[in-house]
């Protein structure tokens, strides 16, 4: 894991980029001392889990947001 200053990252950004897939490095980058963002390696794999994690997120609030709740007044 690497820290970088956000002037750093922004005149550097493709280097920055590269570094994390090439090195599958995670870089923070920080503004004023703090963190602020992170610049990770993704995988296509790792592209498609989240992509499915989001659509059953998306599937199982909209099913909660139909839900009636006066069911719960007799329990």
């Amino acid at each position: 894991m690497r820290f970088a200053t956000m002037a750093e990252v922004t005149k550097e950004l493709p280097a920055y980029l590269a570094r994390a897939k090439k090195k599958k490095e995670t870089i923070i980058v920080t503004q004023n001392g703090k963190p602020c963002a992170l610049i990770q390696p993704i995988s296509e794999r790792d592209l498609e889990r989240l992509g499915w994690k989001r659509l059953a997120d998306e599937q199982l609030r909209a099913a909660w947001d139909g839900e009636d709740d006066a069911l719960y007044d007799y329990l």
